[in-house]
């Protein structure tokens, strides 16, 4: 939606106390942006200038492809597909809300205590509960650690100190995300470990929209 917008604007649209020459009260959302906010604040909205930002853009972008698959799994109503849908997305989630995940988990656990839609439902629900907040950076050091115990036994010692190292960089803000990812899928494509190359969190959405200028961002951007 349009930033500041009157109509559209979601947050810092100016807020007048009359209709004419009246002085502001303050900043909040316009009137269809505002609707949208009440009636659909669950799915993937934000406003166009913020999306510069690339935190926010990964954000959006990750909630929006996240969700459409999601649908396209609910309108065919299969179970199966569910399961499928949650294996891939494991340390994606994860990186959101690990408490949350587990209990997407629970939802498809108990399935045969359950009619179809009511566990579809429920697990709608809480997947927009678990991605109503960007991911904080130490949700993804825990996934990053998750990941790296796959290739533990297979590595070399110099290998593993290097992993460590641009952990601890990552931490410290000195290097993205990216560079950890980059690191864990090519562990992944030599040892062959289909589960984790299935892994949306390696591309939560297509390729096509990341810009050259974000592979060296961090969490700051």
């Amino acid at each position: 939606l349009k930033s500041r917008s009157p109509s559209c604007g979601i947050k810092d649209v100016n807020i007048y106390t009359g209709y004419e020459k009246s002085p502001t009260k303050g900043k909040g959302p316009g009137i269809f942006g505002g609707a949208v906010l009440r009636k659909l604040s669950h799915i993937a909205v934000e406003e166009e200038g913020r999306l510069s930002n690339f935190t926010i853009r990964e954000h959006f972008f990750t909630k929006l492809f996240t969700i459409t698959h999601f649908r396209r799994i609910k309108q065919n109503g299969n179970l199966e597909e569910l399961i499928a849908f949650q294996s891939v997305y494991k340390y994606l989630f994860m990186a959101y809300n690990q408490s949350k995940q587990k209990e997407l988990g629970r939802i498809i656990a108990n399935h045969k205590k359950d009619k179809v839609e009511s566990i579809f439902k429920k697990y709608e629900e809480m997947l927009y509960e678990l991605l109503k907040r960007t991911p904080r950076y130490t949700s993804h050091v825990n996934v990053c650690q998750h990941i790296f115990g796959y290739f533990k036994k297979n590595l070399k010692n110099q290998e593993k100190e290097h992993f460590l190292t641009l952990l601890q960089k990552y931490k410290e803000k000195k290097i993205p995300l990216s560079s950890l990812l980059s690191v864990l899928k090519s562990w992944a494509l030599r040892f062959e470990e289909q589960y984790l190359l299935r892994q949306t969190y390696f591309e939560p959405y297509p390729e096509t929209l990341v810009e050259i200028s974000d592979s060296g961002k961090g969490r700051d951007y």
